[in-house]
C-alpha cells in the first residue's frame, strides 16, 4: 500500500513544487504535480517537505555519554538520547563522529571509544534507533595509539568516513596561539591554568609518529573504499597535502585561502552549522557565512547542535544569501550523502529513499520539524 504526502512546498532538486508524493517499499514511488492533496494524503499544507538531513560530523553522542564533567552515563542510554535529538532535528542519517585524541571536559576519548561504538551497534541491531547511524572516525595523527584504535573497526559496515587531523596547540585550528589564549581566558581560564592545559594537550602526542599515521590512514581509506576528509586545513600547503592524499573534502577549513584552494582542487568545503547560525566561528577562525557569500560552502554539518543544520539551510535561502531553496537544502542532504557514497538518499526524486521531513516556519523564522519519515515509515 502506498502512503501519500502532499505539500505546496515540496523541495525537489529542480525546484519547489506543489504536489503529492507517493511512498512504497521505503522509496519514493512517484511525484505528481497538484494544487490539492490526493484522497487519504497526509496534508503538509504550506509546510515545506524536504529530504531527510545527512549529518556527517556531530560530537553529540559524547555529550550524552558524559553529560557533566566526570559523570559518565549508560552507553545505551546515551545512544538513545543522542538519537532522539538527531531525529527530532530532521536528521535521518547521522555519522557518529568519534574523536581519537586526548580528552575533553574530563572525558577520556580512548576509554569511551569502544563503549560508544558498541552501544550504537547494539541499539541498531535491536531496532531502538530512529535515525540511521553511520560512523565517522576522526583520526588524530599525533596519537601514538591511533592505528591500534582504528584497525579493529575497519570491517564495521557502519564505517563510511575517515578524517585526518592534528589538534596540537599552535597548529591549524589554534595556529594563532595568542588568540587561542585570549579565548580561553575570556572563558575563565587563568594564565597558569592555560599553560598547564597546553602541556596536558601536548605531552601525550608523538609528533614523529604523525607522518606515518597519516600515510597509513590514507592507505586504509583507499583499501577499504572509505571516504576521506582533511580537517582544519589552514594553509595552501595543508590543502595540497590533503588533495595529494585523496581527501575529497576539507572539513572546517580555518582560513579563506585554504577554502579557496580546496575548491581549486575540486574538493568540497564542509562547515559547521553553529558557525553559520551564530555568524562566526567560536574559535575565531573562518566564518561559514563568508564561505557562503563567496560561493565556497558545499556542506553543512551540525558539529555540536543537531537542530542547527536545518536553521542554517533555511537561512541560506534568505537575505543576504538568497540561495535557491534546492541549493540550500543540498548542503544538508544531497551533498553530504554523495560525498560519502550514499547515492540512495538526500534528494526528493523517484527511486530515492523516502527519508523526508515536514518543516513548518515559525513566526520568528525558525524552521521546525513537524513530522519525519525514514524509509517511508513515520518515526517522529
Amino acid at each position: 500500500m502506498k502512503e501519500i504526502l502532499f505539500s505546496r512546498k515540496l523541495v525537489t532538486p529542480n525546484g519547489v513544487i506543489s504536489g503529492n508524493l507517493f511512498m512504497a517499499d521505503g522509496l519514493i514511488a512517484a511525484i505528481e504535480v497538484s494544487d490539492s492533496p490526493s484522497s487519504q494524503a497526509h496534508d503538509c499544507t504550506d509546510d515545506f517537505l524536504i529530504p531527510g538531513l545527512v549529518d556527517i560530523h556531530t560530537d553529540n553522542l559524547e555529550k550524552h555519554y558524559q553529560p557533566r564533567p566526570g559523570a559518565h552515563w549508560d552507553a545505551i542510554g546515551a545512544a538513545l538520547a543522542h538519537d532522539a535529538q538527531c531525529i527530532l532535528a530532521g536528521v535521518t542519517t547521522v555519522f557518529d563522529s568519534l574523536s581519537l585524541h586526548g580528552s575533553k571536559d574530563g572525558l577520556n576519548r580512548q576509554e569511551a571509544f569502544a563503549p560508544m561504538i558498541e552501544a550504537i551497534d547494539h541499539a541498531t541491531e535491536e531496532g531502538l534507533l530512529r535515525s540511521e547511524h553511520l560512523l565517522h572516525l576522526r583520526c588524530e595523527v599525533t596519537n601514538p595509539l591511533l592505528l591500534s584504535l582504528v584497525e579493529p573497526h575497519l570491517d564495521n559496515p557502519r564505517l563510511k568516513l575517515l578524517s585526518v587531523m592534528d589538534h596540537t596547540p599552535g597548529q591549524r585550528q589554534t595556529a594563532k596561539l595568542d588568540r587561542f589564549k585570549e579565548n580561553m581566558i575570556r572563558a575563565g581560564t587563568n594564565d597558569d591554568d592555560f599553560h598547564s592545559m597546553l602541556e596536558e594537550r601536548t605531552a601525550w602526542r608523538n609528533q614523529e609518529a604523525a607522518p606515518k599515521n597519516r600515510q597509513t590512514i590514507v592507505a586504509l581509506a583507499k583499501e577499504y573504499g572509505i571516504a576521506l576528509m582533511s580537517h582544519d586545513d589552514e594553509s595552501v600547503e595543508h590543502v595540497e597535502e590533503s588533495h595529494s592524499d585523496g581527501c575529497i573534502a576539507s572539513e572546517f577549513p580555518v582560513s579563506l585561502i585554504a577554502a579557496q584552494k580546496a575548491h581549486e582542487y575540486g574538493m568540497l568545503n564542509v562547515m559547521g552549522a553553529p558557525n553559520f547560525v551564530r555568524g562566526s566561528s567560536h574559535s575565531g577562525n573562518l566564518s561559514a557565512r563568508e564561505c557562503a557569500e563567496l560561493g565556497l560552502l558545499d556542506i553543512i554539518s551540525s558539529d555540536y547542535i543537531p537542530l542547527s543544520m536545518l536553521r542554517a539551510a533555511f537561512m541560506l535561502s534568505e537575505a543576504p544569501f538568497n540561495w535557491p531553496m534546492p541549493k540550500a537544502i543540498a548542503t544538508v542532504a544531497g551533498n553530504p550523502a554523495r560525498l560519502c557514497g550514499l547515492i540512495d538518499r538526500g534528494e526528493i526524486m523517484v527511486g530515492q529513499r523516502a527519508d523526508l521531513v515536514q518543516v513548518h516556519i515559525a513566526k520568528n523564522g525558525w524552521p521546525v520539524p513537524r513530522a519525519i519519515w525514514r524509509q517511508g515509515l513515520r518515526v517522529a
